[in-house]
């Protein structure tokens, strides 16, 4: 069975899950829109496999990890081309931006 992640459509801190399509593969990111900003920060959680609704509030993705025939660097400059900030989110929901 493929990993999954639980999640509200958008949690206390902010935090809402979000599909994007990158060359037919959908990528599944965990998002924020920064307060004070426009920024729109982004974590690659990893390619979005089947959605599973259920009646309550939670929703489910199964998900994969990236592979490794993926060029991280490409995929990072085609969302930053979408207007996101890729890095990372530490356990309380603050958001750090990958080095340079």
């Amino acid at each position: 069975m493929s990993p999954r992640i639980a999640f509200k459509k958008t949690t206390p801190e902010g935090l809402a899950v979000d599909i994007e399509e990158y060359e037919g593969q959908r990528l599944l990111l965990l998002t924020k829109t920064l307060p004070g900003s426009m920024v729109r920060a982004a974590q690659i959680v990893g390619l979005a496999g089947r959605e599973i609704n259920t009646p309550t509030v939670t929703w489910y993705y199964e998900y994969e990890p990236l592979p490794p025939s993926l060029p991280i660097a490409r995929v990072t400059r085609f969302l930053e081309s979408r207007g996101y900030t890729v890095g990372i989110f530490d356990q309380f929901g603050n958001f750090h931006s990958k080095a340079a």
